[in-house]
Formats: structure tokens, sequence, C-alpha cells
């Protein structure tokens, strides 16, 4: 095992393997990072599962700190919002949440966009400034329509997929250069 161990550290050192993220949760935080994001930024968590607890997590981790969380169920965004440091709320007062934000983060199981025109304008109220929403559920929780009527910057699941394929290759790339 300690050998396995040693090659595996030198494989991981001597080349680029760990240069190109494959999981969702750091793609999006690079996708997020590269909008040089301020660490006041104020996050709307939308669903508290595995996904959106990972990302919230790791978002913490890197110092932002001005988390709301909403779940269907209260009591999961609450388990949520304590790890944060956050508030909550049921998913049923999104539409009510007058806070302002100015990123989104959402990831539920909802079989069609969660966050409506109505719902995002009754959000955004006055603020125009660009916002940011990470939409990591299939399919996606931000209706398109949005993109149309708002300057949002959307990192989306769909196309964090694809990166995540593409780095995939290049790691595999990189695992044969170190066998040789």
């Amino acid at each position: 095992i300690k050998s396995t161990i040693e090659v595996a550290k030198e494989v991981y050192t001597n080349t680029n393997i760990a240069r190109n993220p494959v999981s969702v949760v750091s793609l999006a935080y690079r996708k997020l990072r590269a909008l040089n994001v301020k660490s006041d930024a104020r996050f709307l968590i939308i669903g508290s599962g595995v996904t959106n607890t990972n990302m919230a997590k790791y978002l913490k981790k890197h110092e932002f700190a001005n988390f709301t969380v909403f779940n269907r169920t209260l009591e999961n965004a609450q388990k949520l919002a304590n790890e944060l440091n956050g508030k909550s709320f049921p998913w049923s007062e999104l539409e009510n949440y007058k806070g302002g934000f100015d990123i989104i983060v959402t990831c539920t199981g909802a079989a069609e966009s969660i966050i409506t025109p109505a719902i995002y304008k009754s959000l955004v109220g006055d603020d125009k400034a660009k916002k940011v929403v990470i939409d990591l559920a299939i399919p996606n929780d931000l209706d398109a329509e949005i993109l149309n009527n708002y300057d949002v910057n959307l990192i989306a699941v769909n196309n964090l997929q694809e990166v995540a394929k593409e780095n995939l290759q290049a790691r595999e790339q990189e695992m044969e250069a170190g066998a040789a």
C-alpha cells in the first residue's frame, strides 16, 4: 500500500492531473471565482440536497459568509443554514424574500423551472446590478426566459458537465504520461 501511495503522490505532483477538476461543484466554483465575486456577496441557496450542501460548504471554505437557504422542508434549510451561519426559510417564502442577492445557487429535484420570471422579478426588485446564477439542477431550475430580460451570468450544470468530460480526458492523458 505504501508504494501505491508514493506512486500516486508522484503522479499527482509531477503531472498536470490535478489541474483540471471534474466535480461539478469545483468547476462551478472555478467559474464563479473567475468572475471576481466579492467575499461579502449575498448568496441565496435554493435546495439543501447533497449537491447544494457541498457547494455551500465549498463557498464557506473559500470565505464567503452571507448565506440564505431556502428549501421545501424548512428543517433541512435550517440544518444547512446553521452550518453556514446563515438564515433559512421554507421554499414557499422565496417569492416574498426582499433581502436582496448577488448570487443564486440552485439545485432541486423539481420537474420544471422553479425560479420563474415572476419570482426572479420579485427577488431582484429595483436592483439593476448583474447577477450570477449557478444552476446545478437537471432540468434547470432557472426559467430560460429570465436570461432574455435580465443581466445574468449563468453557470449551468449542462455546460459544466461538458468541461468535466474534457477535463477527465485530459486527466487520462496525464495518467498515461505518468505511466510512461
